[in-house]
């Protein structure tokens, strides 16, 4: 599936079933050309365990403006909005696929602050280490919400999201970003550019195997507690 070549990213955590959004924040997010995008990113932490430590990404476009200062967009609006049919499922699956593992790769630096954590994020980002430092083994849901928790109850709520900003930043780069732009101060929260491997990534790669083969190869792809590679699979056996 293709991707978009630029990202614009407007990023938010909430401990209420609602978040403010503003109208110079919508505005940032606003793009030129049909080959970008702009985002709103919601991690909601309200209760709702299907819900919470997990990002709601929707296409900002589809938001609309009231012609107010701000208003409020709620999660029922915003998990609606996302079900949605706007070329984005690639981009969602990539984020609910890696989002614990990569939470729980930066946790310790993470948890150390945002100076310490975008310093780990860059570097790693830049010589091509992220995946080594993704853990091989699935993390549980409820460890995965237990860590979200923490991160909220060490740092604030704002402070947490400012983290859980840089994160998603640098998660959503592992698709294949090189450019990464965090704006400290002022609007979109940050943005993704330079797209490498774009032609690569529309090749689809055919490998034909007998049924033992393809069994085998999914047994490795559990054993490793590769994810990704397991679905893909999976989806080829035969039912």
């Amino acid at each position: 599936m293709k991707l978009p070549t630029t990202i614009k990213a407007e990023v938010k955590l909430t401990t209420a079933a609602s978040v403010q959004v503003s109208a110079r924040e919508i505005d940032a997010l606003r793009v030129g050309d049909s080959t970008s995008v702009g985002l709103l990113a919601v991690l909601f932490w309200c209760g709702d365990r299907d819900v919470d430590g997990s990002w709601v990404i929707v296409d900002a476009s589809r938001i609309r403006n009231r012609q107010t200062d701000s208003l409020s967009v709620t999660k029922a609006n915003l998990l609606l909005t996302s079900r949605a049919s706007d070329g984005l499922s690639h981009l969602r699956r990539h984020v609910a696929d890696h989002w614990p593992a990569f939470l729980y790769a930066f946790k310790d630096d993470g948890l150390r602050g945002h100076a310490a954590l975008v310093e780990v994020l860059a570097r790693c980002h830049r010589d091509g280490l992220v995946a080594e430092r993704l853990p091989k083994h699935s993390i549980l849901a409820a460890e995965h919400r237990a860590t979200v928790k923490e991160f909220i109850e060490c740092h604030g709520e704002a402070d947490a999201g400012r983290i859980m900003q840089d994160l998603l930043a640098y998660l959503l780069a592992f698709v294949g970003y090189r450019e990464v732009t965090n704006n400290a101060v002022g609007v979109p929260d940050f943005v993704l550019s330079d797209l490498i491997g774009a032609a690569a990534r529309a090749i689809t790669v055919v490998v034909e195997l007998t049924l033992d083969e393809a069994s085998r190869l999914l047994d490795l792809c559990r054993s490793v507690g590769d994810e990704e590679l397991t679905r893909a699979v999976g989806r080829s056996m035969p039912v």
